[in-house]
């Protein structure tokens, strides 16, 4: 089998990729190991519940992703959360829920962060930037303050990444308030000079899942499923790819947009697989609870609550589903999804489902207080979850480059480096689909 480009993998980064390459030329195959598609975007139609195993939304923040949404003509179905809660926020502050400050003016007039801690807000004008790379703790302590990173840089960051934000890269995991504070010395003066907006997020009105149907339906003469690489050989002119332990595709160029710890395997080229064998994923369990309204004594409208180490509860956060989106439930229902494990609570993810679906669904019913019946519950366990950008990145982005360097021809993506949002893993197929 022969083909001018093969795509590695068909999760977002692979089938963005493969979409975007469609619009020049019909000579690549993506191949994709599993039988579905679509990486970790995978929803569930459970009980007129719509539970989405992977990521919830997507945000609206490139060109790329419009211009993907409006390809598939999905732009029309596209479903916004509501504005009301959509702004809504909320975290624990001495074992109570309180609203995450989404302003200037109720930041400061909020007795979530000490009087102190807003007067030392101001001097972050007068710091010097960093000169080189640090942990997201060190810069977010140096540049607003130890109570500041443990009341939302915590939280927050945990709810995205599941990690430790003294292992986190400052420079690879808070990219843009780096660069606002090379750039300008100060992320205060950043605010004052740079046109920052906040991107809208969306879901469809089956879920994300509609979206990998509509790319699969669309690539699907050019898609070639349960078809595993097992190695990549360099030949006269391009590359042999050993697949299935049976055959081997002939092809000029290759696109990896695989795993790290799946890329190690079929690559031959040491200093890059060492790097690639340092990606930590971190595991996560994602729950989801379907309640009758009448049953819940304690309604939060809102976007959910993230937590910190210092709560000390069994969950990293929880998505009020249903006051983000109507669409997800009947209205007489909430859904809601619990995030548990990552680097904090590792042995979470090893405990039997069963019982530890017991301890998430207590914690759930303590917060909002509900008495009645589960009328649908749902589990998925991410053994390799989250990838974590901590301070390796530098050397992993470094190899990986050089790696392109000495090997023409090859490309690499994905979401382990440079970008872990599915509007990333889009953008970063856009831009590798222009190479071949």
């Amino acid at each position: 089998m022969q083909t001018d480009t093969l795509i590695i993998g068909a999760g977002i980064c692979g089938l963005s990729t493969a979409h975007f390459l469609s619009k020049r030329t019909s000579k690549f195959l993506l191949v994709e190991s599993s039988s579905n598609l679509g990486g970790v975007i995978q929803s569930k139609h459970i009980n007129n519940f719509i539970c989405e195993n992977g990521p919830n939304t997507v945000l609206l923040n490139n060109k790329a992703t419009i211009e993907l949404i409006k390809d598939l003509d999905l732009w029309g179905d596209i479903c916004y959360p509501k504005d009301e809660t959509n702004k809504i926020r909320y975290v624990f502050n001495e074992g109570r829920l309180r609203k995450i400050p989404n302003s200037i003016l109720k930041f400061l007039s909020s007795d979530l962060i000490s009087t102190k801690s807003k007067i030392c807000l101001f001097s972050e004008l007068f710091k010097s930037k960093h000169n080189e790379n640090t942990t997201v703790y060190n810069f977010i302590k140096k540049r607003f303050g130890k109570e500041i990173h443990d009341k939302l840089f915590e939280p927050f960051l945990t709810g995205i990444y599941a990690g430790d934000t003294r292992q986190m890269s400052a420079k690879h995991t808070l990219k843009n308030l780096w660069k606002f504070e090379q750039k300008h010395g100060s992320i205060f003066k950043a605010v004052l000079f740079e046109n920052i907006r906040r991107s809208r997020s969306f879901n469809f009105p089956k879920g994300l899942q509609h979206m990998i149907d509509t790319l699969g339906k669309s690539l699907k003469d050019n898609v070639l499923k349960k078809t595993e690489v097992n190695k990549i050989f360099k030949s006269k002119g391009g590359y042999e790819v050993l697949v299935n332990n049976k055959y081997k595709i002939k092809c000029k160029n290759i696109i990896s947009t695989v795993p790290s710890y799946i890329l190690k395997n079929i690559i031959n080229h040491k200093k890059l697989q060492d790097k690639l064998k340092e990606i930590n994923y971190n595991p996560i369990d994602v729950f989801h609870f379907g309640f009758r309204n009448e049953d819940i004594k304690n309604k939060i409208e809102g976007f959910g609550v993230l937590t910190k180490k210092k709560d000390q509860k069994n969950y990293l956060g929880i998505l009020f589903n249903s006051s983000i989106f109507s669409h997800l439930s009947k209205k007489n229902m909430s859904l809601f999804t619990v995030l548990v494990g990552g680097d904090r609570h590792r042995s979470l993810c090893k405990m039997d489902s069963k019982k530890l679906q017991k301890i998430i669904l207590n914690d759930l019913q303590d917060l909002v207080n509900h008495n009645g019946d589960v009328i649908m519950s749902n589990h998925y366990r991410w053994t390799r979850g989250i990838p974590q950008y901590n301070l390796n990145q530098e050397g992993l982005i470094q190899s990986i480059n050089d790696y392109m360097s000495e090997n023409k021809g090859f490309y690499i993506i994905g979401n382990y480096f440079d970008g872990l949002s599915v509007s990333d893993c889009i953008n970063k197929g856009k831009v590798v689909s222009s190479y071949v």
